[in-house]
């Protein structure tokens, strides 16, 4: 009988952590023990437990603070997105798949917004996608305000894990956008228009109305992906771009 492989020794070491966690009932925010200590404890070495503490932060379940030490983090979905355009490399399929999944997400839960959003976040909504447009015009992109159309559109429902799949969804898409077809200026007037009848759906009040422009304003989208499909045997430079981001958090916390 064939033996199951055996796991590296850093990984055995994070599974002895995570259980730590779990059977002290640390939640984030909370401090692991001293190192020599929690080493001592786990009967391992000091360097063997840096490398478990390392695999660990890499999938966001510890961080460490300069002269303070390790503690639980809060939940996050940046390992999700530094990694999973790893695996959409030229893969139209699959950013097909993902694209459904973020259009069934938003548009399904349309119906809880038209009752539930206060008046000053559609005057916020109206004023972004009217920005978006003006930018259009000028053949400028508006990567900031799309993002901040979405949390603030998603942002009444108070539901911080909807609101953080929304940005995943939104970071991963944005990342991409190298390895798709470029969008032409009327295509991007197109979608600064398709927010702003979003708003006067919404204004409105008409829940299925909204719900259909919201799933309107994927359809550019959808068609860049198909146009992957005319472009076959090219290498999408995603990974340079995943490379320069983590770059720019690494530095980015060096200089704090």
């Amino acid at each position: 009988m064939k033996l199951p492989p055996r796991l590296p020794a850093y990984k055995l070491v994070a599974l002895s952590i995570k259980e730590f966690i779990e059977s002290n009932g640390l939640k984030k925010g909370d401090a692991l023990p001293a190192e020599a200590a929690f080493a001592q404890q786990l009967g391992i070495s000091r360097p063997s437990l840096r490398e478990g503490v390392k695999a660990l932060q890499s999938v966001g379940i510890l961080e460490s603070r300069h002269g303070e030490g390790v503690f639980v983090a809060d939940f996050s979905f940046d390992p999700i997105v530094d990694n999973l355009p790893y695996s959409l490399l030229a893969d139209d399929a699959q950013l097909l798949h993902l694209l459904e999944v973020r259009t069934a997400l938003e548009v399904g839960m349309i119906p809880k917004i038209v009752h539930t959003i206060p008046a000053q976040d559609i005057v916020k909504l109206r004023q972004l996608a009217s920005r978006m447009y003006e930018l259009a015009l000028k053949d400028f992109s508006f990567e900031s305000e799309d993002r901040e159309f979405h949390a603030t559109l998603f942002g009444c429902l108070n539901n911080p894990f909807l609101n953080r799949l929304v940005d995943l969804f939104w970071q991963v898409f944005h990342r991409m956008s190298d390895s798709l077809p470029k969008s032409d200026s009327s295509s991007r007037r197109q979608t600064a228009l398709e927010h702003i009848a979003i708003v006067e759906k919404l204004e409105s009040g008409d829940g299925a109305s909204l719900q259909q422009a919201h799933e309107r304003h994927f359809e550019e989208i959808h068609k860049r992906i198909m146009k992957l499909r005319d472009r076959p045997g090219v290498v999408v430079p995603v990974a340079r771009r995943v490379a320069a981001d983590r770059t720019r958090k690494r530095t980015a916390k060096a200089e704090v």
